[in-house]
């Protein structure tokens, strides 16, 4: 948030520049560089959310697995999930998307927890398999709730990074619009 205010001012400060044209090219230019920082930054951020989305998934994966092999193949399958003879239930979990304008990126994804009330019934997905789970079943639920709260995390850089792809492509055009000024006026 400190490096955007940064920006800011110095694009504020760019029509100070009028008596000398190279300074305000110079400025230009290290923003340009900071920017182009910033979102190799993000880049890296971005591929390390995802990174840990996949970990996350394959412990998740493991875990059932090893909860299937305790269970019995039958116990933990298909057969216990939902089918349209299920009655209607909520998800525990719901992403909230807000637009913000302090936020780079405008737009910022939450995990939001649904709480339990008397119109709405959020079940726990666990009792699908029975009263008594092996802890592994519980491990891959934990896994799995971390991948989502990765990917949550992930989708809000990935959002910033588009943003600061859309300002770097602006601020690329206004410069060489600019050059283009100071070649004709030369």
């Amino acid at each position: 948030m400190e490096k955007q205010d940064n920006f800011e001012e110095k694009l504020d400060r760019l029509e100070d520049y009028r008596e000398n044209p190279e300074e305000k090219l110079d400025t230009i230019c290290d923003i340009l560089d900071k920017l182009t920082l910033d979102t190799l930054f993000l880049m890296e951020k971005e591929i390390e959310m995802k990174l840990n989305v996949e970990n996350s998934m394959c412990q998740g994966e493991s875990h059932l697995a090893k909860a299937r092999y305790i269970m019995g193949q039958n116990n933990v399958s298909s057969i216990q999930l939902p089918t349209e003879n299920t009655p209607e239930f909520s998800a525990a979990l719901k992403v909230h998307s807000e637009e913000s304008s302090q936020v780079l990126g405008g737009k910022s994804y939450d995990l939001v927890a649904i709480k339990k009330t008397e119109d709405q019934s959020v079940v726990d997905p666990m009792r699908w398999f029975g009263l008594l789970v092996p802890l592994n079943l519980s491990h891959a639920q934990t896994m799995f709730k971390q991948a989502l709260q990765w990917t949550v995390q992930a989708a809000n850089v990935q959002s910033q990074l588009t943003d600061m792809m859309k300002i770097l492509c602006g601020l690329k055009q206004f410069k060489s619009q600019y050059k283009d000024e100071l070649v004709m006026t030369k």
